[in-house]
């Protein structure tokens, strides 16, 4: 592996010809994202009783039709109570004035939940994903929405994947952002900072795009900013972005209560109705759906990750990884992926289409691993020095823990005025009873230089159970320290400990680049700066 350069701005952002859509206006959200799957995610967290499942059918009377229903209905098979549900999320982007009939879909999630497999799975579709759209050609995957609204997403996604629907919800962004605060906000593992400003940008230039100011950590974000963190997309990759928005709302669904749900103080069903359609008409078809959530309450969210990768102008993935990724979104088990008879990998493909150009690691020394094992490699200079900055702005009683061992190649990026990075962010958060704690995160850079992964070492002082540590996979002792270990899809997403009241853990990045080798390795090369 080989490092990336320090400066973000380096990043490929997509081509103003690729992008389709101008930048938003500074206070509008008049937006889209899947509001939907918040909450249909979080009700599996709140729907304790039969009491909760019929009040939220009351919900369903304030639903707007989406537009053409009568022509899609009879394409949404009907199935019998309890049996497995695979519903569309689709959020749309349409500007005032933009003369567009739909807009286009800015974000489509599928979501299928299975309780005869205790199965929950989410799986996005990238927006620049190469299409073949019928009636209209080879397309970016969002203007089908655009071209044929609705329907003909609802084609193309069934088309593509061989998967049938049997829902469909549209929603709102401006939605998005008052339901996260009905819910109080959601705390939420950001991978690293997260900053754009348009205050010396020239109006109208390809480098005005949204304004965003997120610093890394474990913290909690409300409405605003966490439409702009799971939005976020300009030096990142759509594949990135949707791995981000599957990590976002992973983390919501725990943080939901059905106190806060059945008091509805900050009008989450008035928010939930007024900026959602569906085509769900009758109160029965949406206790049926709820009863299928109670019935998969205890399951781990599979997370499945669309397999593409970036192109110049696309996002490419070819029919065999699709079917693959499909079987995994139905939990379909023991079959292996394959490639077919002389077919390219897309990783190959995506890199003649961009001309096979690599980017400059800017001088960072690299490491080599070693064979075989984990291969991570030595790295006790470099953490110690950032868990000796951590330590200096610390008071005495909160441990510092810092990594020894890293993934090959892999860095900590120095701070930089000039890039607004922060690492290590030191700082403050409260817990859910407002209680103030002392926090840091360490960001770790490594992989491909054009899509870097980040790995996290966070600390929080004197919080024991933040939400992020609900419901561990399993536990294990090493060395004489206990982890709880978090999976998906059976890869490790975070490994975590305690000393005392304080909390530490290692977070794999939002692609889960790192093997599960690799992030035991990280935890167990963890040591303690001396003094603490």
């Amino acid at each position: 592996m080989s490092g990336v350069p320090s400066s973000g701005r380096s990043f490929r952002k997509p081509p103003p010809e690729g992008d389709g859509t101008d930048p938003p206006k500074r206070k509008r959200y008049w937006w889209r994202f899947s509001l939907a799957s918040l909450i249909i995610v979080g009700v599996v967290a709140a729907a304790t009783s039969t009491a909760i499942l019929l009040y939220f059918g009351s919900i369903v009377e304030g639903f707007q039709p989406i537009p053409g229903i009568a022509k899609i209905e009879p394409h949404l098979p009907e199935v019998s109570p309890g049996e497995p549900q695979t519903i569309m999320i689709i959020g749309s982007d349409k500007r005032a004035g933009s003369g567009e009939k739909n807009g286009r879909s800015d974000t489509t999630i599928l979501l299928r939940l299975d309780a005869q497999q205790n199965l929950i799975s989410v799986m996005s579709i990238p927006r620049d994903l190469k299409t073949e759209i019928p009636g209209h050609g080879t397309e970016k995957f969002n203007a089908a929405y655009s071209d044929g609204g609705t329907a003909l997403t609802l084609k193309v996604v069934e088309e593509m994947t061989g998967l049938k629907v049997n829902h469909i919800i549209n929603v709102d962004f401006l939605g998005f952002v008052r339901a996260v605060d009905a819910i109080g906000c959601v705390y939420t593992d950001v991978d690293r900072r997260y900053y754009h400003s348009n205050a010396e940008v020239a109006p109208g230039s390809e480098e005005e795009y949204s304004e965003i100011d997120i610093k890394p950590g474990y913290q909690k974000l409300c409405g605003k900013k966490a439409l702009e963190y799971v939005r976020y997309r300009h030096t990142d990759t759509d594949i990135v972005r949707s791995a981000r928005q599957q990590n976002f709302l992973s983390q919501a669904r725990h943080q939901i209560s059905p106190a806060g749900l059945l008091n509805d103080e900050q009008g989450l069903v008035k928010t939930l109705t007024e900026y959602t359609s569906s085509d769900i008409e009758h109160s029965s078809e949406l206790i049926t759906l709820l009863d299928l959530l109670y019935g998969v309450r205890g399951a781990e969210v599979n997370q499945v990750h669309f397999p593409a990768v970036l192109g110049p102008s696309y996002v490419y993935s070819n029919p065999t990884e699709i079917h693959h990724a499909v079987k995994e979104f139905l939990g379909e088990a023991g079959f292996e992926s394959k490639k077919l008879a002389g077919e390219e990998p897309e990783k190959a493909k995506a890199s003649k289409r961009a001309g096979g150009k690599k980017k400059s690691s800017k001088g960072k020394k690299k490491h080599h691993a070693p064979p075989g094992g984990d291969e991570l490699v030595p790295a006790s200079e470099a953490g110690q020095e950032m868990g000796e900055k951590v330590a200096r702005q610390v008071g005495r009683g909160f441990p510092v823990y810092y990594p020894t061992r890293l993934p090959e190649g892999a860095f900590f990026q120095e701070d930089d005025s000039y890039e607004h990075i922060v690492n290590p962010f030191v700082y403050h958060l409260k817990d859910k009873e407002k209680a103030r704690h002392g926090a840091y995160r360490m960001v770790g850079i490594f992989g491909p230089e054009d899509e870097p992964n980040y790995l996290g070492v966070q600390g929080i002082e004197g919080w024991e159970d933040p939400p992020i540590l609900e419901d561990p996979t399993e536990t294990k002792t090493v060395g004489g320290r206990e982890y709880s270990i978090y999976t998906d899809s059976g890869k490790i997403k975070l490994v975590a400990w305690h000393r005392g009241e304080s909390t530490y853990w290692i977070s794999n990045s939002l692609q889960q680049s790192l093997t599960n080798e690799q992030m035991m390795g990280i935890a167990e090369s963890c040591r303690l700066i001396s003094g603490r």
